[in-house]
């Protein structure tokens, strides 16, 4: 048996992302002559064809779909294998976890989970904050160990090993005491979510079912600049109780009202790898909102 030329391998890979040897070749500095000969010679190895070429593109044979497959696993273990031993090289006596938050997380949930792990398991944390696009982006390249957001994670993707509903409430309308004398709290101006938000999806439907014309006057992604545009009496917003529990009872904000059957979740999403940190394991099995009260 001839064994596998990983290189080979990998410019095939390479060349199967990229869609074109020519794409590939900028992206691995190696001439387009040099990716043609190595693809070829991968080729002959495992006597099949990899590629059928469809005009200027090349695509997938059936066998070369088999083989993009592997690849991937292989190489993305690969990743994963650099990123476990580069952090036992920095090791700074504390064990490392490395957590992605949504935007639309509450402020005070995030602090309670670091406050949480670091007190508990002596470790140090490092917060990434963004889109969930972007933070499932970095779970699948293993630059994240846990992930918390606001949207239903799909439990077959293949990326993921583990979920868990960290918190289901249900949304309120809350905002500055200056606006209690109006007769309806759809009759203020209203700060929402933006709209790759799974919260204001909800409260779209919410209105159209309602028959309910908002007024918006702001569309923001990140969860403490909403909290502050209505303490300032700029809108009304729509969150849990939980997230402006503080400003609740300094009475900087008031509720308004509850709506009913509309609620926000908040799910921790444990990314696949082949050795799960174990403090995301801890995180995921122990942790809750009230672990740290």
């Amino acid at each position: 048996m001839v064994p596998l030329n990983y290189n080979q391998l990998y410019y095939f890979f390479k060349i199967a992302e990229s869609g074109s040897i020519s794409n590939a070749s900028k992206d691995t500095l190696i001439s387009s002559p040099a990716l043609s000969m190595q693809l070829k010679e991968l080729e002959e190895s495992l006597g099949t064809p990899l590629f059928t070429r469809t005009g200027k593109k090349l695509v997938l044979t059936d066998a070369g779909s088999i083989v993009f497959e592997y690849a991937k696993d292989i190489f993305k273990l690969g990743h994963e294998l650099i990123d476990t031993i580069g952090d036992r090289k920095k090791g700074s006596g504390r064990p490392k976890i490395e957590i992605g938050c949504q935007d639309t997380i509450p402020k005070m949930l995030i602090d309670d989970l670091l406050a949480y792990l670091i007190s508990e398991k002596k470790c140090k944390v490092v917060l990434r904050e963004g889109n969930r696009e972007r933070l499932i982006s970095m779970q699948n390249d293993f630059k994240l160990d846990l992930i918390l957001t606001n949207s239903v994670p799909q439990i077959d993707n293949e990326y993921i090993s583990e979920v868990k509903l960290l918190k289901k409430e249900e949304i309120i309308i809350v905002g500055h005491p200056k606006f209690k004398r109006l007769k309806s709290w759809y009759a203020a101006p209203l700060i929402l979510p933006t709209f790759d938000s799974s919260t204001r999806q909800k409260l779209e439907l919410y209105f159209h079912d309602n028959e309910i014309t908002p007024d918006i006057v702001a569309e923001v992604e990140d969860k403490a600049t909403e909290i502050d545009m209505a303490q300032r009496g700029l809108g009304l917003i729509c969150a849990i109780k939980s997230c402006v529990e503080p400003q609740l009872k300094n009475k900087s904000l008031i509720q308004f009202a509850v709506l009913k059957n509309l609620h926000e979740e908040i799910w921790m999403i444990l990314g696949k790898r082949k050795i799960l940190n174990p403090l995301a394991l801890h995180a995921l099995k122990y942790f809750s909102q009230e672990t740290d009260r």
